[in-house]
């Protein structure tokens, strides 16, 4: 019996020691890479990944030879062209036909708006109005219908910040007009505010309204023009964008974001070398678009008028400029004030002053933008 048990203990410890030398081995076999693998799956998904350490790589200037020539390239190719610039002063540019092109404008219930689209409408394009006030559109509509015999105009009622809204328009106008050639992004709110006096929702729809609406509009509309290789995407900035004012921070901080979105645009298409979708970034400078804004700036220098503003901007559009500012002096003049000392730079900013002047709050929730505002956060 006691020969029976033994014999039976070193069967059950020999098979155990079996079973682990054969767990033993396969541990062995098994790869550092499927280990980390099973731990990788093992942790939670949405578990964040910790950055990978900094690269060994040590950083230095690619091809310096070549760069220099590059350098000096670029040297020669500046002063060709500051030559036909300045002949271009008596020789104008060309200027292409818009005859029959769809173009979409946003913001044309008034204002600015209203002026483009009267302009290409009297150039034979058919335009595509759109607005958030449909009977302020409609009213410019019937405005081009009256001054321009045989002109082909569509209105539609959107709110530029709400995605959907976009989306639904450009099946509509595809509709009724065909493929858009020109876009152009100029609907936009102006609402003055202390730094830290407005509302979270104010400051969050008027970046919804005046920045996010331009990235919609040029999601939605961009494909067809690459497919086809042809189109114009024009962005109405603001002076605001190159100089910020007080009690305008929202405002300013979307008008920088439109260019710094019109820069990044053109660099992409530019990667394709027969890309044949131009780009066009305006900023003028301030506007008499109404009465009830001007009462709330006081500004030494005079206010430009929409109309002269329109074709200053219809103008560049037909030329293909890149980047301009009405009048064209305001972007320079900015620019270079930009390098001068601080205290300087402020001292002019004080001679030309623009100063916002805040309403009531009753005066300012029946002012149209505001109305404007609550209605994107209603739908929202």
């Amino acid at each position: 019996m006691p020969e029976e048990n033994g014999q039976r203990d070193s069967k059950r410890y020999g098979n155990g020691g079996r079973k682990r030398t054969s767990k033993n081995r396969r541990l062995k076999n098994e790869s550092p890479i499927n280990s980390s693998q099973n731990m990788a799956q093992s942790q939670d998904k949405n578990e964040p990944q910790p950055l990978a350490p900094p690269s060994k790589i040590s950083w230095s200037i690619k091809n310096p030879i070549s760069l220099i020539f590059e350098v000096v390239l670029i040297y020669y190719m500046y002063w060709i062209t500051l030559y036909f610039k300045m002949l271009r002063v008596f020789l104008p540019k060309s200027k292409k036909s818009v005859k029959n092109n769809v173009v979409l404008i946003t913001g044309t219930g008034r204002g600015l708006g209203r002026e483009l689209a009267l302009e290409f409408a009297k150039l034979g394009a058919k335009v595509a109005c759109v607005d958030i006030d449909s009977a302020s559109n409609e009213e410019t509509a019937h405005i081009i219908n009256k001054e321009v015999h045989g002109a082909v105009v569509k209105t539609y009622t959107v709110n530029v910040g709400i995605r959907h809204e976009v989306t639904n328009l450009a099946v509509k106008v595809e509709l009724d007009l065909g493929p858009v050639d020109i876009l152009i992004n100029n609907a936009a709110v102006i609402i003055g505010h202390t730094f830290l006096g407005a509302k979270d929702d104010t400051i969050e729809n008027i970046i919804n309204i005046n920045l996010l609406g331009h990235f919609w509009m040029i999601r939605t509309f961009l494909p067809s023009m690459i497919k086809r290789n042809s189109g114009h995407i024009v962005a109405i900035s603001s002076t605001a964008s190159l100089c910020g004012l007080a009690k305008l921070s929202a405002y300013s901080a979307t008008k920088s974001g439109v260019n710094g979105m019109m820069d990044s645009l053109r660099e992409e298409l530019r990667n394709n070398p027969n890309n044949n979708v131009q780009t066009t970034l305006v900023e003028p400078d301030l506007m008499n678009t109404s009465a009830d804004y001007m009462k709330y700036i006081n500004t030494r220098l005079p206010v430009l008028s929409v109309t002269k503003v329109a074709k200053a901007t219809v103008k560049g559009i037909l030329t293909n400029e890149v980047e301009f500012s009405v009048p064209s002096t305001a972007y320079y003049t900015n620019t270079f004030r930009k390098i001068l000392p601080v205290n300087i730079s402020d001292s002019l900013k004080n001679i030309f002053y623009v100063r916002v002047l805040l309403p009531t709050h009753e005066n300012q929730d029946n002012q149209s933008n505001m109305r404007i505002i609550h209605q994107t956060q209603a739908v929202k």
